[in-house]
Protein backbone atom coordinates (compact mmCIF):
# COMPACT_ATOMS: atom_id res chain seq x y z
CA UNK A 1 0.00 0.00 0.00
CA UNK A 2 1.22 3.49 -0.76
CA UNK A 3 1.13 6.13 1.84
CA UNK A 4 1.42 9.55 1.41
CA UNK A 5 2.33 12.49 3.72
CA UNK A 6 -0.70 15.06 4.60
CA UNK A 7 -0.12 18.81 3.60
CA UNK A 8 -1.38 22.00 4.71
CA UNK A 9 -2.76 24.24 2.30
CA UNK A 10 0.40 26.17 2.52
CA UNK A 11 2.24 22.61 1.82
CA UNK A 12 3.90 22.12 4.79
CA UNK A 13 3.86 18.80 6.01
CA UNK A 14 1.13 18.36 8.67
CA UNK A 15 3.07 15.22 10.90
CA UNK A 16 -0.01 12.97 9.01
CA UNK A 17 0.48 10.22 7.12
CA UNK A 18 -2.80 8.39 5.04
CA UNK A 19 -3.01 5.50 2.36
CA UNK A 20 -3.50 6.93 -1.02
CA UNK A 21 -6.96 6.30 -1.10
CA UNK A 22 -7.52 7.99 1.96
CA UNK A 23 -6.01 11.07 1.02
CA UNK A 24 -8.12 11.29 -2.00
CA UNK A 25 -11.37 10.63 -0.47
CA UNK A 26 -10.86 12.97 2.46
CA UNK A 27 -9.56 15.35 -0.36
CA UNK A 28 -6.36 16.49 1.60
CA UNK A 29 -3.01 18.21 0.19
CA UNK A 30 -0.10 16.19 -0.95
CA UNK A 31 2.83 15.80 -2.58
CA UNK A 32 3.46 14.41 -6.54
CA UNK A 33 5.67 14.90 -8.85
CA UNK A 34 5.60 15.03 -12.93
CA UNK A 35 8.05 14.80 -15.40
CA UNK A 36 8.61 15.67 -19.52
CA UNK A 37 10.80 13.51 -21.20
CA UNK A 38 12.20 16.05 -23.87
CA UNK A 39 14.38 15.34 -26.85
CA UNK A 40 16.91 17.28 -29.38
CA UNK A 41 14.07 18.94 -30.59
CA UNK A 42 11.97 19.85 -28.40
CA UNK A 43 9.68 17.14 -28.53
CA UNK A 44 7.94 15.96 -25.35
CA UNK A 45 7.02 11.92 -24.45
CA UNK A 46 3.56 11.58 -24.06
CA UNK A 47 1.82 8.95 -22.95
CA UNK A 48 -2.00 7.48 -23.21
CA UNK A 49 -3.21 6.38 -19.90
CA UNK A 50 -4.49 3.20 -19.98
CA UNK A 51 -8.23 2.48 -20.71
CA UNK A 52 -8.38 0.36 -17.34
CA UNK A 53 -7.21 3.65 -15.31
CA UNK A 54 -9.63 4.49 -13.01
CA UNK A 55 -8.37 7.79 -13.18
CA UNK A 56 -9.17 9.96 -16.90
CA UNK A 57 -8.59 6.53 -18.66
CA UNK A 58 -7.58 7.05 -22.85
CA UNK A 59 -6.26 10.50 -21.68
CA UNK A 60 -3.11 11.69 -22.73
CA UNK A 61 -0.83 13.14 -20.41
CA UNK A 62 2.74 13.97 -19.73
CA UNK A 63 6.03 11.51 -19.95
CA UNK A 64 5.12 10.41 -16.35
CA UNK A 65 2.97 11.65 -13.21
CA UNK A 66 2.57 10.69 -9.49
CA UNK A 67 2.46 10.45 -6.03
CA UNK A 68 5.31 11.33 -3.81
CA UNK A 69 5.56 8.64 -1.22
CA UNK A 70 6.18 9.41 2.58
CA UNK A 71 9.66 9.26 3.13
CA UNK A 72 10.08 9.94 -0.25
CA UNK A 73 12.59 12.24 -2.46
CA UNK A 74 10.77 14.05 -5.85
CA UNK A 75 13.49 12.36 -7.29
CA UNK A 76 12.95 9.28 -5.98
CA UNK A 77 9.51 9.51 -7.16
CA UNK A 78 10.74 10.65 -10.78
CA UNK A 79 12.48 7.65 -10.88
CA UNK A 80 10.10 5.04 -9.57
CA UNK A 81 7.37 6.78 -11.67
CA UNK A 82 9.47 6.35 -15.12
CA UNK A 83 9.40 2.74 -14.40
CA UNK A 84 6.50 1.86 -13.18
CA UNK A 85 4.84 3.91 -16.58
CA UNK A 86 7.29 3.80 -19.17
CA UNK A 87 9.42 0.93 -18.05
CA UNK A 88 12.38 2.58 -17.93
CA UNK A 89 14.84 3.77 -14.84
CA UNK A 90 17.10 7.10 -14.93
CA UNK A 91 20.50 6.25 -16.88
CA UNK A 92 20.21 3.08 -17.42
CA UNK A 93 18.18 2.09 -20.14
CA UNK A 94 18.74 5.68 -22.41
CA UNK A 95 20.83 8.47 -22.19
CA UNK A 96 19.97 11.31 -19.90
CA UNK A 97 21.45 14.97 -20.69
CA UNK A 98 20.08 16.70 -17.84
CA UNK A 99 17.38 16.15 -15.82
CA UNK A 100 16.20 19.76 -14.16
CA UNK A 101 13.39 20.71 -11.71
CA UNK A 102 11.39 23.79 -13.36
CA UNK A 103 9.23 24.53 -11.16
CA UNK A 104 6.07 23.65 -8.30
CA UNK A 105 2.32 24.25 -8.72
CA UNK A 106 -1.10 23.73 -6.75
CA UNK A 107 -3.55 21.67 -8.91
CA UNK A 108 -6.86 20.25 -8.03
CA UNK A 109 -8.92 17.92 -10.41
CA UNK A 110 -12.19 15.88 -9.97
CA UNK A 111 -12.99 12.60 -10.57
CA UNK A 112 -15.44 10.15 -9.84
CA UNK A 113 -14.67 6.22 -8.65
CA UNK A 114 -15.87 3.46 -10.36
CA UNK A 115 -18.31 3.27 -7.11
CA UNK A 116 -19.46 6.82 -7.81
CA UNK A 117 -17.29 8.44 -4.89
CA UNK A 118 -16.41 11.78 -5.84
CA UNK A 119 -12.95 12.65 -5.15
CA UNK A 120 -10.96 16.27 -5.60
CA UNK A 121 -7.45 14.99 -6.22
CA UNK A 122 -5.15 17.63 -4.71
CA UNK A 123 -1.39 18.15 -5.50
CA UNK A 124 1.51 20.14 -4.91
CA UNK A 125 3.41 19.25 -7.82
CA UNK A 126 7.41 19.15 -8.65
CA UNK A 127 7.89 19.38 -12.23
CA UNK A 128 11.10 18.26 -13.68
CA UNK A 129 12.67 18.11 -17.66
CA UNK A 130 13.96 15.54 -18.69
CA UNK A 131 16.34 15.77 -21.42
CA UNK A 132 17.02 12.96 -23.48
CA UNK A 133 19.04 11.74 -26.28
CA UNK A 134 17.29 9.67 -29.66
CA UNK A 135 14.31 9.35 -30.66
CA UNK A 136 14.06 5.57 -30.85
CA UNK A 137 14.60 4.84 -27.17
CA UNK A 138 13.80 1.18 -25.99
CA UNK A 139 11.18 2.25 -23.60
CA UNK A 140 8.49 -0.61 -22.86
CA UNK A 141 5.50 0.57 -21.07
CA UNK A 142 3.33 -1.22 -18.61
CA UNK A 143 -0.05 -1.86 -20.60
CA UNK A 144 -2.14 -1.31 -17.26
CA UNK A 145 -0.44 2.28 -16.51
CA UNK A 146 -0.28 3.62 -20.27
CA UNK A 147 -1.29 2.28 -23.63
CA UNK A 148 0.87 4.50 -26.27
CA UNK A 149 3.25 6.83 -25.97
CA UNK A 150 4.38 9.58 -28.35
CA UNK A 151 6.65 12.40 -29.46
CA UNK A 152 4.61 15.59 -29.33
CA UNK A 153 5.08 19.33 -30.22
CA UNK A 154 3.90 22.12 -28.88
CA UNK A 155 1.52 22.57 -31.48
CA UNK A 156 0.42 18.83 -31.11
CA UNK A 157 -0.24 19.00 -26.80
CA UNK A 158 -2.60 21.71 -27.62
CA UNK A 159 -4.01 20.47 -30.07
CA UNK A 160 -5.21 17.72 -27.93
CA UNK A 161 -6.01 19.97 -24.82
CA UNK A 162 -8.28 22.41 -27.25
CA UNK A 163 -10.37 18.51 -27.96
CA UNK A 164 -10.42 17.50 -24.12
CA UNK A 165 -7.99 14.57 -24.83
CA UNK A 166 -5.34 15.67 -22.16
CA UNK A 167 -5.27 15.07 -18.52
CA UNK A 168 -7.18 18.11 -16.80
CA UNK A 169 -3.94 18.19 -14.87
CA UNK A 170 -2.73 20.65 -17.80
CA UNK A 171 -0.41 23.83 -16.05
CA UNK A 172 2.81 22.05 -17.28
CA UNK A 173 1.78 22.66 -20.94
CA UNK A 174 3.16 26.29 -21.10
CA UNK A 175 5.70 26.03 -18.43
CA UNK A 176 7.64 23.47 -19.89
CA UNK A 177 7.26 24.43 -23.38
CA UNK A 178 8.82 28.35 -22.18
CA UNK A 179 11.14 27.06 -20.34
CA UNK A 180 12.49 25.21 -23.56
CA UNK A 181 11.94 28.05 -25.68
CA UNK A 182 14.52 30.24 -22.67
CA UNK A 183 17.10 27.45 -23.44
CA UNK A 184 16.94 27.92 -27.67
Amino acid sequence: MEYIDILNEDGVRTGEILSRDETHKRREWHRAVIGAIVDENNKVLMQQRSNSKQKFPGLWDLSTAGHIRSGEGPMEALNRELNEEIGYIMKRNIQIRECRFISSFKNVHHFTEKDGTPIDEKSFYELFVIFVEGKDLDIKFNDDEVQDIKWMSYFEVKALQKENKLHPRTEWIEEVFEFLKRLY
